[in-house]
């Protein structure tokens, strides 16, 4: 029977703090006597919304774990008069996982009026294990229930009967993956919908991903078009940070019409509680913004921002040291901190060596003075000199009664090595500890990916904010705030990408970085977010879809590589960079996650070395012959 009367939902968008039960029950419980108050009927909170997702092994500590769980019914007893759904962990202390450790379930639990409704919890039924989400490692899925008493799945999903006055609703709860069960053999909402569904609600812990919540609008679409009601995403804010990435939540909690537009979207990264009246005879509609790369762009420098501003908020001083070299990287990093931070956070070093230009020091300070920052050049040269004297002065004498002698020589490259350690470990760490601040260095997803950097000098301080954009997104982003507000230089538009290390990277002649960043950053993409091998690549490139395929321009490949073998070394040398350089990745510190494939957890690499498959060797053999 349908609904006959208005109903008023209030969707708890909340920061939770993983890892912090305590603080995450008093937001919940304070909320739900707020709803009350303001009349509400059914308020819903997130997925997990007590002890927080990413919390890696820590679920396996029995006592945090059970704490969770116990906070339930603090929870429960703030029902009196209203419906409440949120998220926790669910335990069977009967029972074990296949780990040995209490059996634990990633759960939903709906309350009213001081009692959970009968059969009230949820387990979530799909686990996700991809990207970096572990669910299986941790949480017993209904699935898993199922078959372990040889139920019927869909007998598991049942709308539970909420009462609003003198109604009874049929109100389908699933959590998060349930809704995304195109690639399982089970559609939860598929079978609550079989069984007089009113409302489907859908608590999650979902973080932000390039262009997710388009997606997320497109599905639910989809699940609602042959059955139409009501349907309610409960997302949170915050980030939460497994020491590896840092995972951006939005919130972007949505109330959806039956007809699957969006009948009243909260706002990213705020806390709020998005209150609306359903089956009143109104069912307004919001426009969902166009997919477009302004908006992506938008995107991206919104979830930057938040997340340093978030990670840094932890700390006693919210102070940031960075290098400045009159670079594009540093010049992206440096503008993202005093957006999140503000100027007077923001503390600027310039260390040039003999091989730094005019060009660049300028343009570094000009950057500083538009920012308004404070700014400081210490040079490296003196330092650097002593160090390389120091090290090729020194004579290994082997102590075995030979006498062996052992001279040491610094090549090219164990120099550029030793300014950068120099500026990283001696410099800007020096500087932070003095200034009780964090220093984060500025890296690019490109040079993460080849290798291109150096371990302790530019793999290095507490924060990786822009570790996830490739080069030419760093360019684009740059671009992008300068619309906004022209703070960069255009100098710093202008001038090659150059480590400015060695006479041979010397921007005023033209020279810079030895990568052809139009083509290599989709190369990298290719390799880190398509997961294809140099099989895949040289199969496209023989077949002339390459272009096609990584989205870049075939006639700017064809004009690089003039010949297969040529395209064919290169390739191999940036696989064998990619592959032998995962050492200096797992060092990095923690990378903001905004790609569909981040470094980190987020991409689970290990250090087996340069592979090439029989067909890729045979397809090499073909092409060269």
């Amino acid at each position: 029977m349908p609904v006959q009367n208005p109903v008023k939902i209030a969707v708890a968008q909340l920061d939770i703090i993983a890892g912090h039960p305590d603080v995450n029950a008093a937001k919940i419980i304070s909320e739900i006597h707020k709803s009350k108050d303001q009349g509400d009927d059914i308020i819903i909170f997130p997925e997990l919304a007590i002890p927080g997702y990413l919390l890696g092994d820590e679920w396996e500590n029995a006592s945090f774990v059970k704490d969770c769980f116990l906070f339930n019914n603090e929870i429960i007893n703030a029902t009196t008069g209203i419906t409440a759904i949120w998220g926790n962990v669910d335990i069977d202390e009967t029972l074990r996982s296949e780990d040995g450790r209490i059996r634990k379930y990633n759960a939903a639990f709906i309350a009213y009026d001081g009692n959970l409704l009968e059969k009230g919890c949820v387990h979530k039924t799909l686990l996700p294990k991809y990207r970096e989400f572990d669910d299986p490692r941790h949480f017993y899925s209904a699935r898993k229930e199922a078959q372990d008493y040889d139920w019927r799945i869909e007998a598991l999903f049942n709308p539970f009967k909420v009462k609003v006055w003198k109604e009874e609703i049929n109100v389908g709860l699933i959590l998060c993956e349930d809704m995304w069960s195109d690639d399982y053999t089970v559609n939860p909402i598929a079978e609550l919908l079989k069984k007089d569904t009113d409302l489907i609600v859908n608590i999650s812990c979902s973080p932000w991903t390039w262009r997710k919540n388009n997606k997320r609008h497109s599905v639910v679409r989809s699940r609602v078009k042959d059955h139409p009601v009501y349907f309610v995403y409960a997302n949170n804010v915050g980030i939460q940070n497994n020491g590896k990435n840092i995972f951006l939540f939005d919130g972007n909690s949505t109330v959806y019409n039956p007809d699957g537009s969006l009948h009243k979207v909260a706002s990213d990264y705020t806390e709020e509680i998005l209150r609306t009246t359903l089956w009143n005879g109104h069912n307004p509609s919001e426009q969902s913004p166009e997919v477009s790369r302004a908006q992506d762009k938008e995107e991206t420098y919104n979830g930057l921002i938040y997340g340093i501003r978030k990670f840094f908020s932890v700390f006693p001083n919210q102070k940031a040291v960075l290098g400045l070299s009159g670079g594009i990287d540093s010049a992206l990093s440096a503008t993202l901190l005093v957006h999140a931070l503000g100027a007077e956070n923001v503390y600027a070093i310039n260390m040039p060596s003999r091989f730094n230009s005019d060009t660049t020091k300028n343009a570094a300070r000009l950057l500083a003075q538009n920012l308004g920052i404070h700014y400081t050049s210490i040079s490296i040269q003196r330092s650097f000199e002593e160090t390389v004297n120091e090290i090729e002065s020194s004579v290994f004498t082997r102590l075995d009664g030979s006498n062996q002698i052992t001279m040491i020589h610094l090549a090219g490259v164990n120099k550029e090595n030793i300014q950068a350690r120099d500026r990283g470990s001696r410099v800007l760490a020096g500087v932070a500890s003095a200034l009780g601040a964090v220093f984060v260095n500025n890296g690019n997803k490109t040079e993460t990916a080849f290798g291109y950097a150096t371990l302790y000098g530019d793999v290095n301080g507490a924060l990786a904010p822009i570790a996830d954009l490739y080069k030419t997104e760093v360019y684009e982003l740059a671009a992008f705030i300068n619309a906004k507000q022209p703070v960069i230089p255009q100098t710093i538009f202008d001038i090659p990408a150059s480590a400015e290390l060695s006479a041979d990277q010397n921007v005023d002649e033209g020279k810079g970085d030895p990568i052809f960043y139009p083509y290599h950053d989709k190369l990298v993409r290719a390799f880190v977010e398509f997961r294809m091998d140099p099989e895949d690549i040289l199969k496209l490139y023989v077949n002339g879809k390459l272009g096609e395929t990584i989205h870049c321009e075939q006639l700017l490949i064809d004009d690089y590589f003039k010949t297969a073998k040529q395209f064919i070394d290169d390739l191999e040398h940036k696989w064998r960079l990619f592959k032998i350089n995962y050492f200096k990745r797992i060092q990095a510190p923690p990378i903001i996650a905004v790609s569909k494939r981040a470094f980190g957890f987020d991409l689970r690499e290990s250090q087996n070395g340069v592979y090439y498959t029989r067909n890729y060797r045979y397809l090499k053999a073909q092409i060269l012959k």
